[in-house]
């Protein structure tokens, strides 16, 4: 706890509603308490860390009553990985959960038309990539490390929650597909086997770094792994190790080694060598094909992102079939999906991402189908076009919402619709004040849920510009 505040001993608490970062929401004797990892419903042990502004936060401690219709976490690592905190109540309920939170966050939503959150059937394998760590050091739970359970040694995983430097050991991830689970469980085989080290994040030194995979819904896997240069005087084992290992591989996989030079704990590097075939795949969205590297952004839930895409061409009045005589503007584009998606239905399309990198992937990605767009380089608030009264603009920016130049900027224009995609209503709330300053007003909102198990909802949001009877304009 805080200095400023006396220890508060952990104590039960019902959780009865979502929050942001699938935190659970109960009350204290009157105090708000978020514990990390406690679905609705369900009666938990908090162990506080934190009081800040008003708030008990608190880590999830023994289960002392399950939620209404619990369900069986599929994962053997629940609880101790983090990631997948929903687990424990069916999908129906996690979405109505998400509902509840939305509505809650977003404030009076009086004359907006709201959707129920929607997504795919399956809650399970719809990861189309994930990113794992190797490790020196595994974060254990309590009762193993009371059992010896060493905690130091060759693991593969995921970073525990809060925890730079230990993995969770994990043999398998219940997101992905059997098909990348049989990568997870070959690349412990290489580390196994390895003379050389993993990854010691608190020495900053070892060779073993990060494992990306990534599986196509039209066929296809890739394997990215990263390491750090090969010691002096064994790049030639380094070299003989991989290559062994991508022979093995089946048919259907690319394979491909980048080198990280550097300290920090991300998936980056320079290719070094292409183990086998070519390290790219081509995902589809409709009739659009995208090119994808280990690490081009690509929303990880493909089919939910279909639907994503279909409620954006909904909020803009982009009918399926139908060419719309107007320029689509795409702010925060990254690999230009959203904007290429719907080219079929607008004149030409136009987007701006900060990342060059993924500027270059949208470009590589519009000549793949032939679309005529343009995408721009820069950020956002620096290199806003300026929109015509015909034009339809959606926005697609990061957790932390639009950057005050563009939502003040975005705020004067009068194109024909504005749609705002939000993966944090924390965020879409703020913007749709600083929008409504400017005359614009929230007429219809859609959830769609690409993250089922975690307590994350995508967003879409209509904006209509309102007349200062605060009718919407024919604008």
């Amino acid at each position: 706890m805080s200095r400023r505040h006396r220890r508060i001993e952990p104590f039960a608490v019902q959780i009865t509603a979502l929050r942001p970062g699938s935190l659970g929401w109960g009350l204290n004797e009157g105090e708000p308490v978020v514990v990390r990892g406690a679905p609705p419903g369900a009666v938990v042990i908090a162990q506080p860390f934190q009081k800040k502004a008003g708030v008990i936060h608190a880590r999830r401690g023994a289960l002392v009553q399950a939620p209404p219709d619990a369900v069986a976490p599929r994962c053997a690592l629940f609880t101790l990985c983090g990631g997948c905190s929903l687990q424990e109540i069916p999908l129906s309920a996690q979405r109505a959960a998400k509902q509840a939170m939305v509505e809650t966050l977003l404030g009076d939503l009086s004359g907006v038309t709201v959707s129920p959150v929607a997504g795919e059937p399956e809650g399970y394998a719809y990861r189309n990539k994930v990113e794992l760590s190797f490790g020196a050091r595994r974060y254990v739970s309590e009762g193993d490390r009371a059992a010896g359970a060493p905690d130091e040694g060759r693991f593969l995983g995921f970073h525990a929650p809060g925890r730079f430097d230990k993995v969770v050991d994990a043999p398998r991830c219940e997101l992905v597909s059997e098909g990348l689970n049989a990568l997870i469980q070959s690349a412990r085989g290489l580390l196994e086997r390895s003379a050389l080290p993993p990854w010691d994040a608190r020495a900053l030194q070892g060779f073993w770094r990060h494992l990306v995979l990534r599986e196509s819904w039209a066929g296809g896997r890739l394997v990215g792994i990263y390491t750090s240069p090969p010691p002096e005087g064994q790049e030639a084992v380094a070299e003989a190790e991989l290559h062994a290992w991508a022979e093995g591989l089946p048919e259907d996989v690319v394979a491909a080694w980048y080198v990280n030079p550097r300290t920090g704990d991300a998936a980056v590097g320079d290719l070094r060598a292409a183990l086998k075939g070519e390290p790219a795949l081509i995902e589809r969205i409709g009739e659009v094909a995208f090119r994808l590297s280990p690490t081009a952004f690509f929303q990880t839930n493909t089919p939910a992102a279909r639907a994503l895409y279909e409620r954006v061409g909904e909020a803009l009045g982009l009918v399926p079939g139908a060419r719309r005589d107007a320029r689509l503007v795409d702010l925060y584009c990254g690999a230009g999906a959203i904007g290429l998606s719907l080219a079929s239905r607008v004149r030409e399309v136009l987007g701006v991402e900060l990342n060059p990198e993924a500027v270059n992937d949208a470009r590589v990605n519009a000549a793949l189908n032939n679309i005529p767009a343009t995408f721009i380089a820069g950020a956002v608030e620096d290199v806003l076009p300026a929109l015509g009264a015909d034009d339809l603009a959606v926005v697609d920016p990061p957790r932390a919402g639009l950057h005050p130049k563009a939502s003040a900027w975005l705020a004067k224009q009068r194109c024909a619709a504005l749609v705002y995609v939000a993966c944090n209503p924390e965020s879409l709330a703020r913007d749709r004040q600083l929008l409504a300053a400017g005359g614009w007003r929230m007429t219809a909102l859609w959830g769609v849920d690409l993250f089922p198990q975690t307590g994350h909802v995508e967003l879409v949001a209509r904006f209509e510009r309102v007349d200062q009877a605060g009718q919407p304009s024919e604008a």
